[in-house]
């Protein structure tokens, strides 16, 4: 078995889903389903079952994920550990909105100021793998969050609190209500936070978007091209409030703040690798 074998089993393990873990792994889906064969020839077993709808383990699939982990994260940590030029190795887990527009330039300066730190940041994760997988496992020493639950074995740290705005390219005489988010004009993003569930208490359950992504990239430019209204936060909307690029808008709603949160297992808490990732974003180690 290779380590290419390892990765995309363990891709379909946790999205159960093929076609979803090519596109993750950034190969075709005949590539997963080969090495993913060629991996069940190598240890005599079959791993996985599916049908058309559902990818799901075998006894033997489920036996073999700690290890497939345990071999993956210890290649990780030997590549550091031979290398002469690296003293440590820094996984950090978050949002792709959160890198961009917040910790990017933070890492950019940290990893000048330490040359022999190699540093992976992971974005486009689910956020519920992102804890229950990456940092319970080991495999993320610093993991960010929006308003993540409180866990046993999980310290937080509050990062930063972010208003939720309505913005447009042209301003409106008249407060946004919530008929306005019927219209064709409404751009939407589920923000991280209380803000999916504040929505759904406004709209109702059944409710379905026009015009809706899950990039936030994509979302800002949607908005710069006139597409019509939607929300952002604060930080991400200001430079183009200042230039007038962007206008707020007025509503007649009560918006949320997200709160983003730094995340460890305590028990780690004096691993030099959560130290300088919580040193990378800015923050002491004060419990929250």
């Amino acid at each position: 078995m290779d380590l290419s074998q390892l990765e995309a089993f363990l891709a379909v393990c946790r999205i159960r889903n093929f076609t979803k873990a090519s596109e993750h792994l950034h190969i075709s889906q005949s590539a997963v389903t080969a090495r993913i064969k060629a991996l069940e020839n190598s240890v005599g077993k079959v791993l996985l079952t599916r049908d058309n709808r559902n990818v799901s383990l075998t006894q033997a699939g489920i036996s073999f994920v700690p290890y497939a982990e345990r071999m993956l994260r210890l290649f990780e940590e030997s590549k550091v550990t031979l290398s002469e030029e690296l003293e440590n190795y820094i996984i950090l887990s978050g949002p792709g909105s959160v890198w961009h527009y917040y910790y990017l330039q933070h890492i950019l300066s940290f990893r000048r100021d330490h040359p022999k730190v190699a540093i992976k940041f992971l974005s486009y994760i689910d956020s519920s793998y992102m804890i229950r997988d990456l940092l319970l496992d080991g495999i993320v020493q610093v993991a960010i969050k929006y308003d993540p639950p409180e866990h046993p074995k999980v310290t937080r740290h509050l990062l930063f609190e972010d208003e939720i705005i309505l913005v447009s390219t042209q301003l409106r005489e008249t407060p946004v209500s919530r008929e306005d988010f019927f219209q064709r004009e409404y751009c939407h993003l589920e923000w991280g936070g209380p803000f999916p569930e504040w929505f759904t208490s406004i709209v109702g359950a059944g409710y379905v978007p026009t015009l809706q992504t899950d990039h936030s990239m994509i979302m800002l430019d949607m908005l710069l091209l006139r597409a019509g209204f939607g929300f952002l936060p604060r930080s991400i909307a200001q430079p183009y409030l200042d230039q007038q690029k962007l206008f707020q808008l007025q509503c007649e709603l009560d918006t949320p703040i997200i709160k983003a949160y730094a995340l460890y297992l305590t028990e780690n808490a004096e691993d030099i690798r959560v130290r300088l990732g919580l040193e990378m974003l800015g923050v002491d180690r004060i419990k929250e």
